[in-house]
């Protein structure tokens, strides 16, 4: 078996066993269990690369790996699910929001945004004179949001749009995957070079994630982040399949090899999902970071 075939083997494997994982697990349900996902994703993805030369443990590892993954990943994507059917749902029942600005906002502000998103409020498109305001933990808002949880989250009329989404980003993140492989294959640059300015970028990109979760808190930042991130997995995958390529030119067809490369490849297709099934969301962004959920 040739390396290449090894390493897709690999890939759909870890797919395939994320996937099951994710559709399985729908909520990290207690603090204990996030632990245990978390430090177990970190654990095996370690073993990948340790073990990556000792058949078959090796394949071991991915599959648990995949399935750390799968069961984080199930929660996070159900929980973007929840909140644009939400959001259509609110919508439909006249629910409004207002960005209330802050009178004294400084120039750091103005570039960072950071009070842009934290005075939220909101209302009901009525005919009254007279508008009443109200926040996300007042009465009006839990019950909207009770009646949602009761009668449509399951099997209302956004279930199927939502469906569409996740199809259209799996797409998407196909597309990618096949247009960078054939960018690598019928091109005779040596892409070896984007290494470590992709490597550059995705520590800035997570630094920025932390500046903006902490202490920023607004969607300029998180738009900003999708927009690189799907760049910056885009060209990983460039990356990653040139290095498959190289090490197939060198003769190598180790299962060492293909762990290593299918795990990278696997690490760059997880990352641009999410981001394919964020993109769309930035029309209801607002909304949801009024929430505290994005």
């Amino acid at each position: 078996m040739d390396l290449m075939t090894k390493t897709f083997l690999i890939i759909g494997g870890m797919l395939i066993i994320t996937t099951i994982a994710a559709r399985f697990n729908k909520a990290l349900e207690t603090k204990i269990e996030a632990t245990i996902a978390i430090g177990g994703l970190f654990l095996t993805l370690l073993l990948c690369y340790l073990l990556a030369d000792q058949y078959p443990i090796n394949l071991w590892a991915c599959a648990a790996f995949s399935g750390f993954t799968g069961w984080i990943l199930g929660p996070a994507v159900g929980n973007i699910g929840y909140e644009y059917k939400f959001k259509k749902y609110s919508k439909s029942k006249g629910l409004r929001l207002k960005e209330v600005s802050n009178e004294s906002e400084s120039f750091k502000d103005k570039i960072t945004g950071a009070n842009a998103l934290k005075h939220i409020e909101f209302y009901f498109d009525t005919d009254d004179e007279e508008i009443h305001y109200f926040k996300s933990d007042s009465p009006e808002f839990l019950a909207l949001r009770e009646e949602f949880d009761a009668t449509i989250l399951a099997h209302g009329p956004y279930c199927q749009e939502w469906q569409n989404l996740l199809l259209q980003a799996t797409l998407a993140t196909c597309v990618a995957v096949l247009s960078t492989a054939a960018i690598v294959a019928f091109s005779s640059t040596d892409f070896g070079f984007l290494g470590p300015f992709l490597f550059i970028a995705l520590i800035a990109l997570i630094i920025c994630e932390l500046f903006n979760k902490f202490i920023f808190k607004t969607m300029r930042s998180r738009r900003l982040k999708t927009y690189a991130g799907i760049v910056i997995f885009t060209l990983y995958l460039i990356f990653d399949f040139n290095m498959l390529e190289k090490r197939i030119a060198n003769g190598d067809e180790s299962w060492g090899t293909a762990v290593q490369i299918a795990v990278n490849i696997y690490l760059d297709i997880i990352p641009l999902v999410i981001s394919n099934l964020n993109f769309p969301h930035f029309k209801y962004s607002l909304f949801l970071e009024s929430l505290n959920l994005l």
